[in-house]
């Protein structure tokens, strides 16, 4: 399946980057960068992630790159400005963070992110995590944040926000596109229901998705990509 006039959205662990133990160490598939600068040259490019934008600086150096951070809290340019969209208070949360063995806090400012990959023993700490989660539901609620799942994380965010409304709003800039999603996370489940029947979408790796076609690996994500760069698609 190949879009006429595509504008790419880019999930980035587990789509442009294998998945790493920890964050700062997800560096990119060495043919990613190439691929992206190659595609921002021909199309409109946007990489949708959790990440902060400042956090893919040091893993992806392509000044310019747009990027939407925070499933959709943050929206900027690598390497240059970067504007909140949904401000946040998280000082009573930040006060009340669980204390389970292997759980590592990841403070991006606009949102927790409780990472719990790499632990000793990952289903006690994720049955630690929901233990807390149930203990500090009222103050969730009255702070105006959700939890969100994903691959061994449990995000903390503004409610009402993903990737789909993320998606949305930069699809109405480019209403002679036809969007190209790729992503690989249970996160990027909202972006494949809002795009149904809008554009392709593809999920990486096995399970169960709402998108309509599936990419084994970044390898095939690249793969496919590249057929993009090929004269015909000009």
């Amino acid at each position: 399946m190949r879009a006429e006039n595509p504008v790419f959205f880019l999930d980035y662990d587990g789509t442009l980057a294998p998945i790493a133990q920890r964050p700062e160490e997800a560096f990119p598939h060495p043919e990613a960068p190439r691929v992206l600068r190659a595609l921002m040259e021909r199309h409109p490019v946007y990489v949708v992630t959790g990440r902060r934008v400042r956090d893919l600086e040091p893993l992806l150096p392509l000044p310019g790159l747009p990027v939407v951070g925070g499933h959709g809290l943050e929206e900027g340019v690598l390497f240059g400005e970067v504007r909140p969209l949904f401000p946040v208070d998280l000082g009573p949360l930040r006060a009340r963070l669980p204390s389970c063995p292997g759980v590592r806090v990841e403070d991006k400012g606009f949102a927790l992110a409780l990472h719990y990959r790499g632990a000793e023993d990952e289903e006690k700490a994720r049955a630690c995590l929901e233990a807390w989660l149930k203990a500090v539901e009222g103050l969730l609620e009255a702070l105006g944040l959700e939890a969100l799942p994903g691959k061994k994380v449990l995000e903390l965010k503004p409610k009402g926000v993903d990737k789909g409304q993320a998606v949305l709003r930069l699809l109405g800039r480019h209403p002679d596109h036809t969007p190209v999603y790729i992503g690989d996370d249970t996160t990027d489940e909202a972006a494949f229901l809002a795009l149904r029947g809008r554009g392709l979408t593809f999920k990486v790796g096995e399970g169960p998705t709402a998108a309509q076609g599936r990419l084994k690996d970044v390898e095939e994500v690249l793969a496919y990509l590249q057929t993009y760069l090929r004269p015909t698609s000009l």
